[in-house]
């Protein structure tokens, strides 16, 4: 590797121009990526909603209502002509109102007032429409200036889950800014903080800006991804990748000490630190790629986006940092400093003392976390996605206080088994939740020769075989009422078609995520833990050593997890399930520097000294990266406009903040613990052997001044 890393860095102009080109035609790419607000798409297609709504979609296509306009302050008149004005806009499929319902040319005091009650509240009238997958907010911000320049307009009031996804969208450029503004000068202040020169941090950015560039150009490849990849990836990538580059210009710093020659520090450097951040890559690698092994794809969405990234991070920091750092070797050594932060002695002491009051805490409270955190509540919908300052939840709060809370669903039969389709509209009808159901016998009647039959309606009631029922419940979009109400309403269908129907809806699209996901979050623990496990066995040789450092970060992911429990909170049930996986592929990274500082220290001397000085090693290393990664999901957190990323950036900061307290605390004393057991259960550990009893249990001044003394290591004593 050495002789790898000489020629790279000989020939640096190549590998600068390399990684230039490659990444221009990344940044030309990324505009072009898709991006899909959409939850329900990431179903498995062995999901039965997934197979209904495909069906639904080649049998009568994209024509589920997905959006409610309501306008208060307007005539009949215009309420009739809005509907021409919105049925002439080219994403608007179909719209329903008032005069779809009722005989307008008859006083409206005569007739159903059941029916009236739904579309017209005496205020204003309630239009159903259904817009295209393609409507973004532009249009529905021209919608809503159509409603609003309408004669006497007052309230105009638009929701559903194409209005909510256009927002989404809209929004996610100006996260996107946010979020990555703030992790920059997170980065920018805390490496300048922990390195020797003004210039390390512009390197450090530099570098992960083009990784980054990188992994957001590939995905082009993979045609579509998801809008929360979209928030995250980046700066998930930017936080758990740093310490990589951490690790090298710490190493590069130790071999500036011993040598005035730049070119050989920087060789020596490359080399030390491969196996280290190839390590690191490698276990966060597995871990973000755990996420694939859930069925619902937007893990493999996630996971393949998040691993794909520490790839990009890995040669970008291997192979073009060095280049670039050493090309500016001379406005480095221009631009040098003191160290802020010189001794991270009087922590080391800290945690070496509060190490067994830590380990008892931990264990006592790590059975109760793991149950708390397995009796946490989730939501699934998008309308629990919606911040409350939102427009579209100010607006749906709106029109569930004029007519109330409403899901349209759709159900596909077999066409002309009118006993068994009117036995059925009377069960649907029966049901206490049911607003109205509308299906071709309803409004023909079953005796009623289709030829005969108004052709719009035949064409959106019955096609391709199938006679389509809509049911319209007053029920939120989740909750154990509407997941009820699925179960109930598939019972009744089975009870008369068997498996023979489709049903559509945002709350059955729901109620099958949660069942997928009930037994995604088992998967992704265990698939992470194996996966890291392996690598960890691989590259320390050994059984123990992975045992505890995974053993150590599953506690704190308890801990973490058990938090909204306690609290009274309920999670995205996606927040929930990366963090398995997140926060094992962050923390087990601060490990192994840990892990690997010990082990040499171990190798010649005690094991107390040995653990001491390796957390006052490595506590800059280890806490300038989670600080980073800490402080950017904080960002995350405040300024994200989804509720679900905003939870996302909370556990991942919290879970980092925990796991590096485990790191410092518990870990330094399970080594010392387990020395026997990891000794006997170890290959070539070469461990320094104590000659007597006392020098096991060092006091506190001789562990002290051993790190006063580190520049003469016991070599003599092995």
């Amino acid at each position: 590797m050495e002789k790898v890393f000489r020629g790279v860095l000989r020939h640096r102009k190549v590998v600068v121009a390399v990684f230039v080109v490659l990444t221009a035609i990344c940044l030309a790419c990324v505009p072009h990526v898709k991006i899909d607000a959409d939850m329900s798409d990431y179903l498995p297609p062995s999901a039965k909603s997934s197979q209904d709504l495909t069906a639904m979609k080649e049998v009568y296509g994209n024509d589920i209502t997905n959006a409610r306009i309501y306008v208060t302050g307007i005539s009949q008149v215009d309420a009739s002509s809005f509907v021409d004005e919105l049925k002439a806009e080219g994403d608007v499929v179909s719209v329903t109102w008032l005069g779809d319902e009722v005989d307008l040319d008859e006083p409206l005091e005569v007739q159903d007032q059941d029916t009236i009650d739904e579309w017209y509240d005496g205020q204003g009238y309630l239009f159903e429409a259904v817009l295209s997958d393609t409507v973004d907010q532009t249009e529905v911000d021209h919608i809503r200036s159509m409603a609003e320049d309408l004669p006497n307009a007052g309230t105009v009031a638009m929701d559903g889950s194409a209005i909510s996804n256009a927002s989404s969208m809209s929004t996610l450029d100006t996260d996107m800014i946010k979020i990555m503004t703030i992790a920059v000068i997170t980065v920018f202040l805390i490496v300048m903080l922990s390195t020797t020169s003004y210039l390390h941090p512009v390197v450090m950015l530099l570098t992960i800006g083009v990784a980054i560039a990188l992994n957001m150009g590939t995905n082009i490849f993979r045609g579509t991804i998801s809008s929360i990849t979209q928030l995250v990836a980046s700066v998930l990538q930017l936080a758990v990748s740093m310490d990589y580059s951490i690790v090298l210009l710490t190493n590069f710093g130790r071999y500036r000490q011993k040598t005035d020659d730049q070119f050989e520090a920087m060789v020596k450097a490359m080399t030390k630190s491969f196996s280290v951040i190839l390590s690191s890559a490698a276990v966060t690698f597995f871990g973000f790629l755990s996420l694939s092994a859930m069925q619902f794809l937007i893990g493999q969405d996630m996971g393949i986006a998040l691993a794909k990234g520490i790839v990009c991070s890995f040669f970008s920091i291997t192979l073009l940092m060095p280049c670039i750092l050493y090309g500016m070797r001379n406005a480095v050594e221009k631009t040098t400093h003191a160290p802020f932060i010189k001794s991270f002695k009087k922590m080391a002491r800290f945690c070496y003392k509060g190490g067994v009051a830590a380990l008892v805490i931990a264990a006592i409270i790590a059975v109760p976390s793991l149950l708390a955190a397995n009796n946490v509540k989730f939501t699934y919908g998008e309308t629990s996605n919606l911040s409350q300052s939102s427009q579209v939840k100010i607006d749906g709060d709106i029109i569930n206080n004029a007519f109330g809370e409403s899901q349209t669903w759709a159900i596909m039969v077999p066409e002309g088994e009118w006993a068994n389709e009117d036995a059925l509209i009377a069960d649907l009808k029966a049901l206490p939740t049911t607003k109205s159901v509308l299906a071709y016998t309803t409004v023909a009647g079953d005796g009623l020769p289709h030829e005969l039959a108004d052709e719009d309606q035949v064409k959106q009631l019955i096609s391709g075989g199938y006679s389509r029922i809509v049911l319209v419940s007053n029920v939120p979009d989740e909750g154990t009422t509407s997941f009820n109400l699925v179960e109930k309403v598939r019972s009744l269908i089975s009870s008369r078609y068997g498996d023979d129907y489709h049903l559509v809806g945002n709350t059955v699209s729901y109620y099958d995520i949660r069942s997928v996901t009930t037994s995604d979050q088992m998967t992704v623990k265990l698939a992470s833990i194996i996966a890291i496990g392996i690598v960890l066995l691989v590259m320390f040789k050994s059984i123990s050593i992975p045992i505890s450092l995974i053993l150590a970060i599953e506690v704190s992911i308890w801990i973490n997890e058990a938090v909204p429990y306690f609290m009274g909170d309920k999670v995205n049930f996606v927040a929930f399930l990366v963090i398995d996986a997140v926060q094992l592929g962050a923390a087990v990274d601060y490990s192994i520097i840990y892990t690997e500082e010990y082990l040499q220290r171990r190798r010649r001397m005690a094991k107390s000294p040995a653990s001491f000085q390796a957390v006052e090693k490595t506590a800059q290393p280890i806490i300038t990266s989670s600080s980073i990664l800490i402080v950017a999901c904080l960002g995350i957190y405040f300024v994200a406009s989804s509720p679900m990323i905003q939870q996302v950036g909370l556990l991942i900061a919290r879970g980092a903040l925990i796991s590096v307290i485990e790191i410092f605390f518990i870990l330094p004393l399970l080594f010392r613990i387990s020395d026997g057991f990891i000794r006997h259960t170890s290959l070539k550990l070469g461990f320094y052997v104590e000659k007597s009893k006392s020098e096991e249990h060092v006091d506190m001044d001789a562990v002290v001044q051993q790190i006063e003394d580190d520049s003469q290591p016991q070599e003599q004593n092995r």
